[in-house]
């Protein structure tokens, strides 16, 4: 080394897996190398990295292979690079942004209030749907590899094995392996069962309660909870959501609540986040009252500030809290896979309706999505998908910011957040007003029953390309400024 000269924060040998394998495709196993390298804190946040050309030819090999190496690390959110400055270590490992955080979070408190309502006006039902602004709240198929989704040989060969009716057995060791790093949720294989779906799990809850039990939902909340228990004649409790999540309180002024179904990672639709003191709260309700918690952890995947807090179950000393997740909100939408951590108490019921009504989910998904877990592809893939949708979030909070007195709530993790209207602006006149223009908003008073806040709508953004965020944020401040009252 040049007298002088700084030392590479490469400066290391040639990695033996490319020394010992020089025919394995070499973009992997230096890919695999640095991901080692920044796991384990060689490579500190902040570390300045030698070029591309300089790496080539240290270790022998093409330049195009270091820069593929290097533009998927830059995908996955490892490493920043930017023209002309180089490469540099990510100030903080994506991971981070997913894991559980152990320590107490503050909450983003959201700039308005809920006001009683006594009938909630009826407004029409909208469809989630990908590439359309802005009811694209949903996972975008386009960042799946699509190679890493095919059955390998072994699992082809084994597809008509028997499997259980809680699922395939490595694929729920394989949840539980994730959740309890991702979610902080001490958890077996057999504390797991698979689902096709959240909705899949409000329906067994739906069959569970007895005939004079009430579930209590969140108001507003997710629209198709309400209908499911409607429609299976459970009584339903709404309960009022405040800026500190859903009002534990009012559960103590109704009998015979039996169940409660929350969102606390990402409320849906307001996306506030559950504080630690009302999460403590809701279980010791549960305890107290032989209850149960329904903890619906919909996207919380998608953090873009900070680690998530601790799931409900996490917290869960007496086994009150059913937790719930599913792929559908992560890889796509009718993939129809999903899981479920099942108090003891109601795991054999729940695993006998599965069998009775024949509703196991199909084995070619469960044994896809095994392989996607065990290979590791399924935390490659949310590394992606949430440095995706946060830059394409950043897009178009950019684009708003640039405007006075625009409001928006919810913002901090998820797939959407709340734009907030002006006062005096009715929602229905101003999402009709956004249709003529070519974008579908869903107004917050579409999940409301018996409370409901003031005017604002539903921003989904995940699912759309930075193209259509452009065009269509344009259009979205355009109408903004029409419906203001004159």
């Amino acid at each position: 080394m040049a007298r002088g000269k700084q030392p590479l924060a490469l400066d290391l040998a040639l990695p033996f897996e490319l020394s010992a394998k020089p025919s394995a495709r070499k973009h992997q196993l230096l890919y695999a190398f640095l991901q080692e390298l920044l796991a384990c804190g060689h490579l500190a946040p902040g570390t300045r990295l030698p070029s591309t050309r300089t790496l080539a030819q240290r270790w022998g090999v093409a330049r195009g292979t270091v820069e593929l190496v290097f533009e998927q690390l830059a995908l996955e959110g490892c490493i920043l690079r930017r023209q002309g400055a180089g490469s540099v270590v990510a100030p903080l490992r994506p991971d981070a942004l997913i894991a559980a955080n152990d320590q107490p979070l503050a909450t983003l408190a959201c700039t308005r209030e809920p006001a009683p309502c006594v009938s909630p006006a009826a407004l029409p039902e909208t469809r989630l749907q990908t590439g359309v602004p802005f009811v694209a709240r949903l996972a975008d198929p386009t960042l799946l590899e699509q190679r890493h989704l095919q059955l390998a040989a072994d699992a082809l060969a084994t597809i008509t094995d028997s499997v259980p009716h809680a699922g395939d057995m490595l694929l729920r060791k394989a949840i539980a392996a994730h959740i309890r790093l991702y979610r902080g949720i001490e958890c077996d294989v057999e504390d797991i069962v698979v689902t096709q779906g959240i909705r899949h799990t409000l329906h067994f809850i739906s069959q569970w309660l007895q005939q004079d039990d009430a579930i209590a939902l969140e108001d507003p909340g997710y629209s198709w909870a309400a209908r499911m228990f409607e429609q299976t004649g459970r009584r339903v409790i709404c309960v009022a959501v405040d800026q500190a999540g859903l009002d534990v309180g009012q559960l103590a002024t109704h009998d015979n609540v039996r169940a409660v179904h929350t969102t606390p990672a990402h409320q849906a639709p307001l996306g506030i986040c559950m504080s630690v003191q009302r999460r403590q709260a809701l279980l010791d309700w549960a305890q107290t009252r032989d209850g149960y918690i329904v903890e619906d952890d919909y996207d919380s995947e998608y953090n873009y500030a900070c680690a998530p807090l601790p799931a409900i179950k996490a917290l869960d000393q007496h086994d009150r809290v059913l937790f719930c997740g599913s792929f559908n909100k992560t890889l796509f939408s009718g993939l129809r896979l999903g899981f479920a951590v099942v108090p003891r108490t109601l795991r054999a019921r729940f695993i006998d309706w599965l069998a009775a009504t024949g509703q196991t989910p199909g084995i070619i998904a469960q044994r896809t999505v095994r392989q996607y877990l065990l290979r590791g592809h399924y935390e490659r893939h949310l590394r992606i998908a949430r440095q995706t949708y946060q830059r394409r979030r950043d897009l178009l909070l950019e684009r708003l910011a640039a405007e006075p007195g625009m409001t928006v709530s919810g913002e901090q993790s998820g797939l959407h957040f709340v734009l907030w209207l002006p006062d005096g602006v009715s929602e229905q006149a101003f999402c009709e007003r956004a249709r003529q223009r070519g974008l579908v908003l869903q107004p917050i008073g579409l999940f409301c029953r018996q409370h409901t806040w003031p005017a604002g709508v539903l921003i989904g953004y995940a699912a759309l390309t930075d193209e259509q965020i452009a065009a269509a944020a344009q259009v979205l401040v355009e109408v903004y400024w029409a419906s203001l009252p004159r």
